[in-house]
Formats: structure tokens, C-alpha cells, sequence
């Protein structure tokens, strides 16, 4: 018994002919007709008394099927809307990831966004490592992410979105606070790469982008330093407050939307921009999700919150 056959015996008993029922249907009545005798031999039942002359009645055998049906047709009902919603839902979301840092100044406005301006699209945001993140991408686990990354695949779709400073929230009673400067055009005091040579600093481990950018400079400029490895971003930035080692970020060192976590003006510092390696911030997708409108709303979307 299918769906279909329970619909046409439902008609049935609504018409009470089988005349009329067909017509409702529009097929033959002997097909209709033959649809009834092979529920009634699957399961060896009489549905409907069929007396000469009078209207078509459900039998006492038959009024247990209607009842039974009704509630599997609603069921059914129930199941394709549920079903069409599921598949408007998976149509309509991205899955977008995005380092935990950069989450904490850009998530809230990225939601908020879409929300007001293409409310068709249900954004759905996930925080891990730029590595982890990158791979994800990658492997069609995500639609998109914004990251930095320090390897590329031909596979991918990489469009520059910001220009990122390696910054630090100094350690409390590190010298390094005595030996930031200001310089024209920045609004953070900036510290010079010689600077950092002898002193500690917590940093993510390996596949984070900030470990990435740091591990960069180090070996570009030959830096003596110690590297305390800490993967929780609260407690990397109490070590920096405990004074055990400086805290170093990837992040728009300079933009008035940046969030450094603490109002301890005093201990934050950007890398001097003309020593800093060349470090941007890429949405990252896969090649064919960058023609599509989800992709082209992300855009849209960052570049509001660049301007904004």
C-alpha cells in the first residue's frame, strides 16, 4: 500500500461513490476499483460495503483503516513540510568559520548584517585554528572562512580582505613597555623588531595564524626568544597579565573596531608596519562557491564593516 492508494480509498469515503471518487481523481473507476481489492487482499479486509443501490459505506473493518489513515496522511503531510524546510534551510545557509580573535570583533556585525539586508540567507559561524578552519574549506566541511594562512591550494578561492599587524599585549613588568614609540599615522605605540629579542611570549600552537606570523618573524629576522605555547586565547592573556609573557595577536592593529581584550592602554603595542611581514586577512573559499550570491552577500557584508 502506498500514500497514493490511501489518498484515492480516502476519496471514496468522502465522494461515498466510486463513480464520483474517480471523477474527483480523474482516472478510471475500474482503476480505482482495483486499487481497493489490493488493499483489501494486503490485508485481508473488507473496506467498504458494497449493497446495490445504496451509497458506499465503510465497513466496521473499514472505519479502523480511515481512522489509521487519516493519521498517516497527516504524518506524511507533516514529514514533506518538515522535509521542504530542510531543504530551504540547507539551500539558504553558509557556513562560515572564523578565528577566535577575529570572531570576538566581527561576528555580532556579520550577523547583524545579514540579518538586515539579506535575510534569506542563514549564516551559521564556527571558531577554530586558521589551519583548522582552512582545511575545513578544503574538504567542503564549510562554505567560507575568514582567515589568514600561510599556505594555498589551487583548489581554493583566496580574495583579500585586510591587511593584518602583529600586535602585542605586553606582559605586566616586561621592558618592552619602555621601549614602544608613537609615530605618525598609528594610533598604537609600535615596537621594533630588534626590541623583541630576549624577552617571552605566549602564543597559540602551530596552525594558528598568529603562531604562523610570528614563527615568520623570527626566523626572517634571526629572533633569540622564548616561546611559551598556550592554545586557550584567556589564558594567554592572563600569563601577559601575570607578567609571564607577552601576549601576541594577529588582528587591524590600528582599526577603531578592534577588540584587545583589556583597557590597559599602557601594554599594547602594534609591530612597526615597515618591519612586519606582509600578512593578510583572506575570505577563503572553495573555487565554485565564489561565483555564487552567498559569496557575493560576504562580501558585500565586510566591506560594510571596513567602511562603517
Amino acid at each position: 500500500m502506498t500514500i497514493d492508494d490511501i489518498k484515492k480509498i480516502m476519496a471514496v469515503v468522502d465522494t461515498g461513490s466510486m463513480n464520483k471518487a474517480a471523477e474527483k481523481l480523474y482516472i478510471a473507476q475500474p482503476a480505482l476499483s482495483r486499487c481497493v481489492q489490493k488493499v483489501e487482499e494486503e490485508y485481508g479486509i473488507v473496506l467498504f460495503d458494497r449493497t446495490q443501490g445504496k451509497k458506499v459505506r465503510l465497513t466496521e473493518e473499514g472505519e479502523m483503516f480511515y481512522q489509521a489513515a487519516k493519521e498517516i496522511l497527516l504524518v506524511n503531510e507533516n514529514l514533506i513540510l518538515q522535509l521542504e524546510r530542510h531543504k530551504k534551510k540547507n539551500t539558504n545557509r553558509i557556513l562560515f568559520g572564523i578565528a577566535p580573535q577575529q570572531a570576538v570583533n566581527l561576528t555580532g556585525e556579520i550577523m547583524r548584517w545579514f540579518y538586515l539586508n539579506v535575510p534569506e540567507f542563514q549564516i551559521e559561524t564556527m571558531t577554530a585554528s586558521s589551519r583548522k578552519l582552512h582545511h575545513s574549506v578544503l574538504y567542503g566541511e564549510i562554505d567560507a572562512a575568514l582567515i589568514c594562512v600561510s599556505e594555498y591550494y589551487d583548489e581554493l578561492h583566496y580574495e583579500k580582505e585586510t591587511r593584518m599587524n602583529t600586535c602585542f599585549y605586553i606582559a605586566k613588568g616586561s621592558v618592552l613597555s619602555g621601549r614602544t614609540f608613537k609615530k605618525d599615522g598609528y594610533k598604537n605605540p609600535l615596537l621594533r623588531v630588534e626590541d623583541l629579542n630576549g624577552e617571552r611570549f605566549a602564543l597559540n600552537k602551530k596552525g594558528s595564524a598568529s603562531r604562523a606570523q610570528f614563527d615568520r618573524l623570527v626566523e626572517a629576522y634571526g629572533l633569540n626568544v622564548r616561546i611559551i605555547e598556550e592554545d586557550n586565547m584567556y589564558q594567554r592573556l592572563k600569563m601577559a597579565d601575570d607578567g609571564i609573557g607577552t601576549y601576541v595577536l594577529v588582528m587591524d592593529g590600528d582599526s577603531e573596531k578592534t577588540s584587545w581584550w583589556t583597557s590597559d592602554e599602557s601594554r599594547r603595542a602594534v609591530l612597526d608596519p615597515e618591519q612586519d611581514k606582509e600578512n593578510w586577512r583572506y575570505l577563503v573559499c572553495r573555487k565554485g562557491f565564489a561565483e555564487t550570491e552567498k559569496f557575493k552577500a560576504m562580501l558585500k557584508c565586510l566591506k560594510h564593516i571596513q567602511n562603517s
